[in-house]
């Protein structure tokens, strides 16, 4: 783990960190709100989805108001994704998202983050690797999940995967890497899913953190609220599953954007 040169994005302290796992860095930015908020700062770390091809500082873009209720605000590219070394998989994912929580818990012990309230904003399939995270780990306060991808199975062994993975490596080449060659790494991916710590129905019984929570549309076709519903019925937590009327998986409208951002709030209210 280091820092490089401290910067600004407009009136927030931005800090480019790096970690090392296994001796591939991969690369976020940590943000922290403006200088009237008093350390330690409670904390929000956000898990990006399948594919990420965007910058983070535009993904950050969309959460500032997370900065201004007083909260820090980490995001990575896992191994595999743009910058960042390695190749795309779910124990690489994993095992990342085990270096993000040491990464906070060092810095809390050095008096910036509060240990005490560590958060995870995961989309998407980065819903996914944050619930096998929370199975494992007892830190997290909050695990919110927005358009959530859980049942991984079920999209990998769809045909129109392969179809997926055949246009990203056409049309986004280099921007996620390990999937050049679209039946090996289905093959390595459905392997990873056969393994217990992996599957859905064994995480969702397994949970750690204090909350869960999901923001999803009622329009969403990658995950319907049915699947949601029947994944969720055997959690140990009971989930507060929030429903934005006329929303689809990827969240665009400004509408839909607004009433996200409503809901976000509220979830992450300092009292």
């Amino acid at each position: 783990m280091e820092f490089k040169e401290k910067q600004f994005d407009g009136p927030y302290e931005v800090v480019e960190v790096e970690i090392n796992n296994k001796g591939e860095i991969f690369k976020g930015l940590t943000y922290f709100p403006l200088e009237s908020f008093e350390k330690p700062y409670p904390l929000v770390i956000y898990f990006h989805g399948f594919p990420q091809i965007f910058p983070l500082q535009e993904i950050v873009k969309s959460y500032k108001f997370i900065l201004d209720m007083g909260y820090a605000f980490c995001i990575f590219n896992f191994r595999g994704y743009r910058y960042s070394d390695g190749d795309v998989s779910i124990k690489g994912q994993f095992s990342d998202a085990i270096k993000i929580i040491q990464f906070a818990e060092k810095l809390a012990h050095n008096g910036v983050f509060d240990l005490k309230n560590v958060n995870i904003l995961a989309h998407d399939f980065g819903a996914y690797i944050a619930l096998i995270l929370c199975s494992k780990i007892k830190l997290i306060n909050n695990l919110l999940l927005l358009s959530p991808i859980l049942n991984v199975e079920r999209h990998v062994y769809n045909e129109d995967f392969g179809k997926a993975l055949n246009y990203l490596n056409r049309f986004l080449p280099g921007n996620i890497r390990g999937i050049d060659n679209v039946e090996n790494f289905i093959i390595k991916t459905k392997k990873e899913l056969s393994k217990k710590d992996f599957k859905v129905n064994t995480i969702i019984k397994r949970l750690k953190n204090k909350k869960l929570i999901i923001i999803i549309g009622d329009k969403d076709k990658i995950t319907p609220i049915s699947e949601v519903n029947n994944i969720m019925q055997h959690s140990n937590l009971i989930p507060e599953i929030l429903i934005i009327k006329n929303m689809d998986h990827q969240c665009i409208e400004d509408e839909d954007l607004d009433e996200v951002r409503k809901k976000i709030e509220n979830i992450f209210k300092i009292n």
